[in-house]
C-alpha cells in the first residue's frame, strides 16, 4: 500500500466499501495519476470492508479477546493498514522499538540469532498475533526478527500511541499479558529440547507434534501445512538440513508421516508420540 492509500484512509468511510469494485476499469485516455488515486482508494475502501469484518481470523486473536466494542473501534483507527511482500523483513533483532505490528493476513517467520551466529527459528506467527510486544513494552531493542513467508497484510501502531492505548483500556493490557506468558512458555519449551539430549527423532517428533496442535483432522489423519524447507526446519530445532532429510524419509518408512507437497498427514498422534518418548536418550 503507498502513501495515496494512507492519505485517502482517513477520508473514506466503510459504508462506502458496495460502492466500488475490487479493481477499477478506466477508460482509454484516462490521466494514469487520476487512474492510480481511484485505485488507491479503491484499495483501501476493500481494505477498510475486511478490517471491520467481526468474523475476520484475526479478530479471533488473543489481544481482542474480552476488548469492549469501543477499544476495537478506537485500535482499529489508529492502525495504520500495509501490505508486504514475501521474504520482507518486517523487524531487524537490535533496532529500537519504534513500533508494534498486527497480522492480519499471512504468516511471518519469527528468528533469533545466537552467539555464533546461526539462526534459531522461534515459529510462525499467524493472524491475530502482535510482532515486537516485548520490546515495545520494555523500551529495549527488538530481540527478533520478523521475516514475511507469505505476502501479508499488517497494521502498524507507533509505539506511544500502542502503550496509551494500553492504559486507557485495561483488558487489553491484560490480553498483551497473556500473550507474552504463552510465547514466554514457548520459548522454555524449544530451549528444552535443544539444550536436553535427545536424539533428532525426538526433536522432529516433538516439533511435529506441535504443528498439530494448529493441524485439521481427517479421514487419513492429523493434516499440517509445512512451508518451511528443510533446512529452515532444522533452525527450529537446532538440526543441519541433511539430518532432517534424513530423519524424516525414516518417518515416511516408519510410517509416522506422510508427505504430500507442503502437507504433512500425522496417522496416528499416538504413534509419533511414543516415538518421541521411547527415543529420549
Amino acid at each position: 500500500m503507498n502513501d495515496l492509500d494512507l492519505q485517502f484512509d482517513a477520508q473514506i468511510s466503510n459504508e462506502s466499501a458496495a460502492c466500488l469494485p475490487a479493481q477499477i476499469t478506466y477508460p482509454l485516455g484516462t490521466d494514469a495519476l487520476a487512474a492510480d488515486v481511484l485505485q488507491s482508494v479503491a484499495n483501501v475502501v476493500n481494505f477498510r470492508a475486511r478490517w471491520n469484518n467481526d468474523v475476520a481470523e484475526w479478530r479471533a486473536g488473543k489481544f481482542y479477546k474480552h476488548l469492549p466494542r469501543e477499544a476495537i473501534r478506537e485500535f482499529e483507527s489508529l492502525a495504520a493498514p500495509y501490505r508486504c511482500r514475501q521474504s520482507k523483513v518486517l523487524l531487524s533483532e537490535g533496532e529500537s522499538p519504534s513500533m508494534v505490528l498486527f497480522l492480519l493476513e499471512g504468516k511471518v517467520k519469527v528468528t533469533l540469532n545466537s552467539v555464533d551466529g546461526r539462526r534459531l527459528i522461534l515459529g510462525m506467527a499467524g493472524p491475530g498475533d502482535i510482532l515486537g510486544l516485548a520490546a515495545v513494552l520494555s523500551g529495549l531493542p527488538y530481540q527478533i526478527s520478523a521475516e514475511a513467508q507469505f505476502p501479508c497484510q499488517l497494521t502498524s501502531m507507533p509505539r506511544p500511541a500502542f502503550l496509551d492505548f494500553l492504559v486507557r483500556y485495561p483488558i487489553a493490557g491484560q490480553n498483551v499479558g497473556l500473550q507474552l506468558s504463552q510465547e514466554y512458555i514457548q520459548a522454555c519449551n524449544q530451549l528444552c529440547t535443544l539444550g536436553i539430549r535427545v536424539t533428532s527423532g525426538t526433536r522432529l517428533a516433538r516439533l511435529l507434534l506441535k504443528w498439530c496442535e494448529g493441524g485439521s483432522k481427517t479421514n487419513s489423519g492429523m493434516r499440517i501445512k509445512c512451508s518451511l524447507t528443510h533446512a529452515e526446519i532444522g533452525e527450529c530445532i537446532g538440526m543441519s538440513r541433511e539430518t532432517v532429510s534424513r530423519t524424516l524419509s525414516d518417518f515416511k518408512l516408519r510410517e509416522l508421516v506422510e508427505q504430500r507437497g507442503s502437507t504433512m498427514v500425522i496417522s496416528s498422534i499416538q504413534a509419533l508420540e511414543t516415538y518421541a518418548d521411547r527415543n529420549c536418550a
